[in-house]
């Protein structure tokens, strides 16, 4: 009978502490996502990226200098993207990424789905470059860097004593 009662107590220990690990690990994921949460690959397009160059297959390289435009793209947590040419906003929409498998040998892409805008692309990110690639057939590909705030722009004005 003895054996019974503590055979009966361990397993009654076991599923309590089964039950309150699992509520613990449920409650963290739950209090852990939000819906301005994005997943970790899509992190890195999040941000102000500079136009540097757009490569054609068989066409010149186009860039700033050579098209006497700024182009900045802005992808925020909440989904949306913002395109300004030259300081003006001329361009927004909302937007999604999916991830594609690669078949056999191939690596996973990328895509950022946007609504309301004229083109899919594909996306990669590494360091401080993102690179685009049009998904409408044509081989464009446009390479853009990180633009990092200013610092002096974040501190707060000092005044004299």
């Amino acid at each position: 009978m003895k054996t019974q009662l503590t055979f009966y107590s361990v397993m009654k220990s076991f599923v309590r502490g089964l039950f309150v690990t699992s509520f613990l690990a449920v409650g963290s994921l739950i209090t852990s996502c939000s819906k301005d949460a994005l997943p970790t690959f899509e992190e890195g397009l999040v941000g102000r990226w500079e136009w540097q160059q757009t490569a054609a297959q068989s066409q010149r390289l186009l860039t700033p200098d050579n098209t006497g435009h700024r182009v900045v793209v802005e992808f925020d947590r909440r989904g949306r993207a913002r395109f300004y040419q030259d300081g003006t906003l001329i361009s927004a929409a909302a937007f999604s990424v999916r991830r594609e498998l690669g078949g056999f040998g191939k690596q996973s892409k990328h895509l950022i789905i946007y609504r309301g805008y004229q083109n899919n692309q594909y996306y990669s990110v590494a360091g401080n470059k993102l690179q685009l690639q049009d998904t409408n057939g044509k081989l464009l590909a446009h390479t853009y860097t990180r633009v990092v705030p200013e610092v002096s722009a974040q501190l707060p004005d000092h005044k004299p004593y």
